[in-house]
């Protein structure tokens, strides 16, 4: 019984952490456009994103 609550808190911090990388790379995408002056298409934004959140 706590194993199987511990596994499930692992699988929620696991997945907390990921959207806080999501957010993250999102919120450094717009500083840098902001930054730049220029707008990055959708498809370049989640390639970008993705690498981000990887790396973090």
């Amino acid at each position: 019984m706590i194993t199987g609550a511990q596994a499930e808190i692992e699988q929620e911090v696991n997945r907390a952490k990921e959207q806080l990388r999501e957010q993250v790379a999102s919120i450094a995408i717009a500083g840098a456009e902001k930054i730049l002056e220029a707008s990055i298409d959708q498809a370049a934004h989640a390639k970008i994103t993705a690498k981000l959140a990887e790396s973090l």
